[in-house]
């Protein structure tokens, strides 16, 4: 069992660092197809991931040296269909009239090595009928080509990282694990009988997914103000690449001026919706847009006063909290006064916005200060299928 518990140890350190590295772009697919992130799908995807990595590492680990493997000279394919039996039948303990033999017999390589390649792919069909929705010749497909998959790692020593191959690659582990799969596939039911359908599962998230929780705007935002570094980035190297142009930038520093946070806010928070629908780029990722009260489609006059409030108020606001201290440190008295009532002014200001965020968070309807004064509100996009795939549908 020691063989068995290096790889699966393995895995339990590698999957949180994966499970950390997909989980940004699983967030986008999961609002992209149902406007939500249901934890009960998290919990059954993430589960897929970690079997796949310890089936994986079954498979390769451990990796020797590749000094050592330059001297094997053993056996590399073994092409001779249901050998495993042959080998079983020469070198078992077993005597069917002796029951002391039994348990010796089942600790044998012969008996281990081909239960637990059968062993390995059983959950395998498990996920895909019971998640997958996949039929009997589907989860037999699939088993027969992850299991190709491996046998392949195997023969080409790790794609050819080793001078050959450390490992057996075994026509019969690919019947085993084959056959894996189909046993998975039939005993599913017998597993899955008291958790939630993937019907079930997509009701529920169809159905949370009509509502833009203030998260999935988040996400939205995040990915609106991404493309708007890239797209600026991508703007100033190729202005810079005009001599004219760098020696005046380089003379006013336009680059790094407010000008570009104006008018970036400009084009994709008020001309791009206007022309797409009520939609920027993260708002479409995410599925939503904006609509103006009585659901019709925004006016480009709402979205000015929509973004003019969030972005150009707050952005003044904090151009001047950014430079008022030389105003409070000024020896000018009514200076100083002016300067200090507008810094309560506007540190009021964002102590509103914070507290608007927190008092819709907590409400059902999570409408912002900014959308109540423009009339406008963010809407869901998603469009519900009618047709959820069945378990163990047969073809």
């Amino acid at each position: 069992m020691a063989a068995y518990e290096g790889p699966i140890q393995t895995a339990i350190y590698t999957f949180p660092f994966l499970a950390f590295a997909i989980s940004f772009i699983f967030i986008i697919y999961e609002y992209r197809k149902y406007g939500t992130f249901l934890f009960r799908r998290a919990v059954i995807l993430y589960s897929f991931i970690f079997y796949l990595l310890c089936a994986y590492f079954l498979v390769i680990l451990p990796l020797p040296s590749r000094e050592e493997v330059a001297k094997y000279t053993s056996q590399i394919i073994e092409l001779r269909p249901f050998y495993t039996v042959v080998r079983f039948l020469d070198q078992t303990k077993l005597v069917i009239g002796e029951p002391s033999t039994y348990l010796p017999a089942l600790k044998q390589g012969v008996v281990l090595e081909p239960v637990f390649n059968i062993l390995l792919l059983v959950p395998f069909g498990m996920y895909l009928r019971y998640y997958f929705g996949l039929t009997f010749k589907k989860v037999v497909l699939y088993s027969f080509l992850l299991s190709l998959f491996f046998e392949l790692t195997q023969l080409s020593g790790l794609y050819f990282i080793y001078p050959r191959p450390y490992r057996l690659a075994d026509v019969n582990d690919l019947m085993n694990n084959t056959l894996g799969g189909m046993i998975g596939f039939l005993f599913t039911p017998l597993f899955t009988f008291l958790l939630p359908t993937r019907a079930e599962i997509d009701e529920a998230a169809y159905k949370k997914g009509q509502q833009v929780t203030l998260f999935r705007r988040f996400v939205a935002f995040t990915i609106d103000w991404i493309s708007i570094f890239i797209l600026e980035g991508c703007i100033n190297i190729i202005l810079r690449l005009i001599p004219s142009y760098r020696i005046w930038d380089n003379q006013v520093q336009f680059s790094g001026s407010r000008f570009w946070y104006f008018l970036m806010v400009f084009l994709v928070f008020m001309v791009l919706p206007a022309v797409a629908n009520g939609q920027t780029l993260g708002k479409k990722i995410v599925k939503i847009r904006i609509v103006s009260e009585d659901g019709s489609s925004v006016r480009f006059r709402s979205l000015i006063l929509r973004y003019g409030y969030f972005y150009y108020v707050f952005g003044l606001i904090s151009l001047y909290l950014s430079s008022s201290a030389q105003w409070l440190n000024s020896n000018n008295r009514m200076l100083q006064l002016i300067s200090f009532i507008l810094t309560l002014f506007c540190g009021l200001l964002f102590l509103l916005f914070f507290l608007n965020i927190g008092y819709a968070f907590f409400k059902k309807n999570r409408r912002l200060f900014y959308e109540r004064a423009s009339h406008t509100y963010t809407a869901s996009t998603i469009a519900r299928e009618e047709k959820f795939r069945k378990s163990g549908e047969s073809e």
